[in-house]
């Protein structure tokens, strides 16, 4: 293996989308776990439909743990390079919503 020496913009490519990744991420913890995030609301949802809901769960759990085993079957590191892109378009879609237009 040889190594090979980054450029300027490579280097900054990857560092912006570091950066975009970790406010996405921050930024999709705090829709989570703020007082009227997703996770309050799901926990609400659950409460009122309870038999039905465990059901939609487990439901969902399984075929999350089905796209991921999909996933990793069609290239190795399929699952955590959707997540990436995902953290990344995140952070852009978050930058974005801060800006004044």
């Amino acid at each position: 293996m040889e190594f090979r020496d980054k450029g300027l913009f490579e280097s900054t490519t990857w560092v912006l989308l570091r950066a975009l990744q970790y406010i996405g991420i921050l930024s999709i913890a705090w829709n989570l776990l703020k007082p009227t995030g997703w996770l309050s609301f799901l926990i609400e949802l659950l409460a009122a439909n309870r038999p039905t809901s465990y059901y939609y769960l487990g439901a969902g759990a399984l075929m999350l743990l089905g796209g991921k085993s999909w996933l990793d079957s069609l290239g190795p590191n399929a699952a955590s390079n959707l997540v990436a892109a995902g953290g990344g378009f995140a952070g852009s879609y978050f930058v974005l919503r801060l800006l004044p237009l």
